[in-house]
């Protein structure tokens, strides 16, 4: 993907401007320029729109939107169809490091870390929307938000927008998951969550898909950010707070019941995991 706009998992878009517009007559061309702090969301209502950025040609119609990079040239040679209209957002995002890993979808429970705070999302650079009626509603509340006089109206529309562009986001995920490798990620978490009070070795994971352990594990790292062993620590994990919340039971009772070797060898995962031993979490819930 050429220049892709990339936005921070912690952070809002920063809305500088937000704006409806229209060309009845057909008038107009994609204005010829480089905004070297703003980021520009396009989404087309009606007609199309063509806009050249860094000589990639896209032509918008009902529905589509693009993702423009800040400090790299845009334009349009043809004039726009008679009768569109559109939205547009422009937009700052903090800088990323190059070393940040992309948010991953895959693999998560109900145990929420900071790293997950500390990703990126790269967005889809263009696309088509499923649902255009529930898209232009979306965008016509972040305008009346942002055209508000609400003490908070920065902020609510950074919100808004966020909202838009993770949906925007999920909805390109969502278009790739029949590919082989996400399939396969996803018999693996599948296969995962049905033993959950037990623990699978290597060998019994690539027995029962079929392949190769290594190759499942890169698979596997590659698509969730975490290993197999992590991802299974977690599970149970989740599950033993889940017991410790509503079943009252000690330490040594939610080892046993998870199939841990020894209450030792869970606190010592417990631990890993949540970064406190379960004998302090308990010290620090409400016990149903």
């Amino acid at each position: 993907m050429s220049h892709p706009v990339i936005i921070s998992s912690s952070s809002f878009p920063l809305i500088h401007e937000i704006g409806f517009m229209g060309d009845e007559d057909g008038v107009l061309k994609h204005p010829d320029r480089v905004m070297s702090e703003l980021n520009v969301f396009v989404y087309v209502i009606k007609g199309q729109l063509q806009i050249i950025e860094d000589n990639e040609v896209y032509n918008l119609k009902k529905g589509s939107y693009l993702f423009l990079r800040k400090n790299i040239h845009h334009w349009g040679d043809e004039f726009y169809q008679s009768g569109s209209q559109w939205f547009y957002i422009h937009f700052f995002n903090y800088d990323i490091q190059e070393n940040v890993n992309e948010y991953s979808t895959y693999g998560k429970t109900s145990l929420i870390h900071q790293e997950e705070y500390q990703k990126k999302l790269t967005m889809p650079k263009h696309g088509e929307v499923s649902h255009l009626g529930y898209t232009q509603s979306q965008l016509e509340q972040i305008l009346e938000m942002f055209e508000s006089s609400h003490p908070m109206r920065p902020l609510l529309t950074c919100m808004h927008a966020h909202q838009l562009f993770l949906e925007l986001y999920m909805e390109n995920l969502e278009a790739y998951t029949n590919m082989k490798s996400n399939r396969m990620v996803a018999k693996m978490i599948q296969l995962i969550d049905e033993r959950e009070s037990y623990k699978l070795s290597s060998q019994e994971i690539s027995e029962a898909l079929g392949m190769n352990y290594a190759y499942l594990s890169t698979l596997f790292k590659q698509h969730t950010g975490k290993s197999i062993t992590q991802y299974q620590n977690e599970r149970k994990v989740e599950k033993a707070i889940q017991l410790f919340r509503k079943e009252n039971f000690n330490v040594s009772e939610v080892s046993d019941k998870l199939g841990f070797s020894n209450p030792f060898y869970f606190s010592r995962v417990f631990k890993k995991v949540t970064g406190m031993s379960p004998t302090d979490y308990l010290r620090q819930i409400y016990r149903g």
